[in-house]
């Protein structure tokens, strides 16, 4: 007898307001880590910037000094064969601001590699008070980049609470 009336209440009156159509959109909505897209126009992705730091005998395009500079800047330090091994890999460096006022931000990165196919590593770098041009470094290097290879595609997001508020990726993603 319930089922009747509330069909009844249905028909006559229709759903509640922005109760089915909120579920709709949310669901719509909903990423995979649990977190609704909403961007915000004041959090940009500026820049992503890409080094794979691997020791190369010949350079193709002959030396560029501001390669060379970028391998030495990351491998500074690293005097044994096996110290250089675990700086070995994938670097990432992304460059995202904030606009609006300053708040506690979580920037995620999430990426494929070539032996590991389809799974999805992610990294995650927590920016307290983020204001401005922020800067966030993603290293995939070491064992993760000798046992499961190049990354091949990559997302980035930047996550207030539950809303994904700026997003970079690559093609292939």
């Amino acid at each position: 007898m319930q089922k009747f009336y509330l069909f009844l209440w249905l028909a006559l009156l229709g759903p509640p307001a922005g109760g089915l159509a909120e579920e709709v959109r949310r669901a719509y909505e909903l990423q995979p880590g649990g977190e609704y897209l909403a961007l915000d126009r004041r959090v940009k992705v500026t820049k992503v910037w890409n080094l794979l730091n691997v020791p190369v005998k010949k350079a193709k395009s002959g030396n560029v000094q501001s390669l060379m500079y970028e391998k030495l800047y990351w491998n500074w330090g690293a005097i044994t064969p096996e110290e250089m091994a675990v700086r070995q890999g994938d670097i990432y460096v992304i460059s995202w601001k904030n606009r609006g006022k300053p708040r506690d931000l979580l920037a995620r990165f999430e990426y494929r590699q070539t032996k590991t196919r389809e799974a999805v590593w992610s990294q995650v770098d927590f920016a307290r008070r983020a204001h401005g041009n922020v800067r966030s470094i993603f290293l995939v290097v070491g064992d993760d980049y000798t046992q499961h290879g190049r990354v091949y595609a990559w997302r980035f997001t930047v996550v207030d609470r539950s809303r994904i508020i700026a997003q970079a990726k690559s093609f292939i993603w």
